[in-house]
């Protein structure tokens, strides 16, 4: 844990000993970037409250007063009741229900959802410091721990179609470089989420991403700088070098779940430059058919 997420932590224990007095509170935990040991100068703080049931607005707006918090956006924004400012202190305070945290587990756990949202909750309980009621989340990280083989299979299917580079390859040709970052972006995520089915690592939001991949055991050599890298070449170059990487991912995927039907991603990197055409085809097509007869 860096120092960036030391002091958070230490500002968090000191919230907590407030929640923990409250009527209905079974557990608080600190997520995010804090627990994950990511936080830098910009990170807030992120703590979840855990009810039986969710707390009215009323009841959590009374919570806020008690901790001399203010609002830090207006009422209009859809994070008004939980992005809080507690002693000049950015502090998100979420309010989750247990059956709503149980639900997200099987989701994932039992019906293999490959919800990014839902594996988010996992990643979260995960990495999560329980401050109070650990009782109550270690039966959590207890199960999410064992990540199932059959979820890292449906997420590889899902993301392995995305493999496909002919129409990067025609925007690369048309000088489009909107076209190619954007599709850029969308294959470098697939592979994000590939690598993390891989490792048998949930998912801890794209904010995160380069993170992650710095921890993950089994991913192509020098990963987050070669994706980096990408966006500071040119079309064509990065085009290239995309190949390259999800061509060292395709292999993972083969060496580690050998019986994984991986023929359509092979087929989108397969790939051959597109042809240019003019009206000369016409004729030449017109004239070998005139032969033929």
């Amino acid at each position: 844990m860096n120092s960036h997420s030391k002091w958070r932590l230490d500002f968090a224990q000191q919230i907590s000993r407030k929640l923990e007095g409250v009527a209905g509170v079974r557990a608080v935990m600190v997520g995010g970037s804090v627990a994950r040991g990511y936080s830098d100068v910009y990170s807030d703080l992120e703590i979840l409250v855990y009810w039986d049931e969710m707390p009215s607005v009323e009841t959590q707006r009374s919570i806020a007063k008690n901790l001399n918090a203010l609002h830090r956006y207006p009422v209009i924004d859809h994070g008004h009741e939980s992005a809080l400012l507690i002693n000049g202190f950015p502090v998100d305070i979420w309010h989750r229900p247990l059956a709503t945290e149980e639900a997200s587990i099987n989701k994932v756990l039992r019906g293999y959802s490959t919800s990014l949202d839902e594996s988010n909750v996992l990643d979260t309980l995960r990495f999560g410091v329980p401050l109070y009621g650990g009782e109550m989340i270690q039966p959590w990280k207890n199960r999410i721990e064992a990540y199932p083989t059959e979820l890292a299979v449906c997420f590889l299917k899902e993301q392995l179609p995305n493999f496909h580079l002919r129409q990067l390859q025609f925007a690369v040709l048309r000088d489009n470089p909107n076209a190619v970052y954007s599709m850029l972006s969308s294959i470098q995520t697939s592979v994000f989420v590939i690598l993390l089915a891989l490792n048998r690592s949930y998912f801890p939001t794209f904010k995160w991403m380069f993170k992650r991949l710095d921890d993950l055991p089994l991913a192509p050599k020098s990963i987050g700088v070669r994706l980096r890298q990408m966006y500071r070449e040119s079309p064509a170059v990065a085009a290239v070098q995309l190949h390259e990487v999800l061509t060292e991912t395709l292999a993972l995927v083969q060496q580690q779940h050998p019986h994984l039907n991986t023929e359509i991603a092979q087929y989108g990197l397969d790939q051959l430059p597109p042809k240019a055409f003019d009206e000369k085809i016409l004729h030449t097509e017109a004239d070998k058919k005139g032969k033929r007869r």
